[in-house]
């Protein structure tokens, strides 16, 4: 029984080992092309030696979250008592009742299948926040560029556009602008809520007020050729993600399908993986099955993710 646990926390490992080694991969990538930015966006030696730059402006751009409290802010969540009572609550009650009347590996198994749902629901929550919020950037950015237009400063324009603003950017613009009035100057506000919601296109847009902060022209022309690229890219996005649905759909389907039916040998008729785990042959074929699923798992979600 011992053994079932170490190749079950094995699995799971080598799984989280998969998806970190990916993430890194991304961030590395991401890191390279906020490095071009930022070259490109440099000042120049005689202003940098008269403006202080801020440690926020010199970071790299990381999408992936710094950890659970930013993972929650990009789910929209606020983490209060209730929240932590229902998530352990809904996690660890099944599994307990199942270790309680059927055994331990169905616990376990139970488990498992808890924790992935929970992470699932709250990953998918994330995902629907962020393209809101993308798909109100460039209303966002044609209201600053009217107030511009009418006279107003740059720094002026973006809090009556903030103000203006629905949720869920407008919770976003809210925190830039406290962090704005806590001393920090807009752009470099803007680019730490940005890395804190994941949201590169605002992040574009902070590298866009930073330089017409410091060197000035004519901004508000570049934030209407940004809001219109933005809109053609996610009319191209929803007509892909449109035509793709079923080839997506699918993929999910191949993916979790085997993992479920497992989930349920293992809590309804345990006895079936047992025999197979006491066999030489048979933990082989489990080892093996478990390493081919877990790479399956990987290849699906990064096609999927990708489209």
């Amino acid at each position: 029984m011992i053994a079932l646990y170490i190749a079950l926390a094995a699995v799971i490992l080598t799984l989280g080992a998969l998806l970190l080694w990916a993430k890194g991969a991304q961030r590395q990538q991401a890191q390279r092309s906020a490095q071009v930015l930022e070259q490109q966006l440099a000042l120049r030696p005689a202003v940098q030696s008269s403006v202080r730059m801020q440690p926020a402006v010199q970071d790299a751009w990381l999408s992936a979250p710094k950890g659970w409290r930013e993972f929650m802010l990009r789910t929209g969540i606020q983490p209060s008592r209730r929240f932590y009572l229902f998530l352990l609550l809904g996690t660890l009650v099944p599994p307990a009742v199942l270790l309680a009347l059927v055994g331990p590996v169905a616990g376990v198994a139970m488990l498992v299948a808890t924790l992935l749902g929970a992470y699932t629901f709250l990953w998918f929550r994330s995902d629907k926040r962020h393209r809101k919020i993308v798909s109100q950037i460039p209303d966002f950015l044609d209201l600053m560029v009217r107030l511009i237009t009418i006279g107003n400063s740059m720094g002026a324009a973006f809090l009556n556009a903030a103000e203006n603003t629905p949720q869920p950017l407008g919770h976003v613009l809210q925190d830039a602008n406290s962090l704005h009035r806590s001393g920090q100057d807009l752009d470099v506000a803007l680019r730490a809520v940005s890395r804190q919601h994941g949201l590169h296109e605002l992040f574009l847009v902070a590298a866009v007020i930073s330089v017409a902060m410091r060197f000035g022209g004519r901004s508000d022309q570049t934030m209407e050729r940004m809001a219109g690229f933005m809109r053609d890219r996610e009319n191209a996005r929803s007509e892909l993600v449109a035509l793709s649905a079923e080839v997506r759909l699918s993929a999910w389907i191949l993916a979790l399908l085997p993992i479920l039916i497992g989930i349920y040998i293992l809590i309804f008729n345990n006895e079936l993986f047992l025999t197979m785990w006491n066999d030489p042959v048979g933990f082989r074929m489990l080892l093996f099955a478990a390493i081919l699923q877990g790479v399956g798992c990987y290849w699906l979600y990064w096609m999927a993710r990708n489209v």
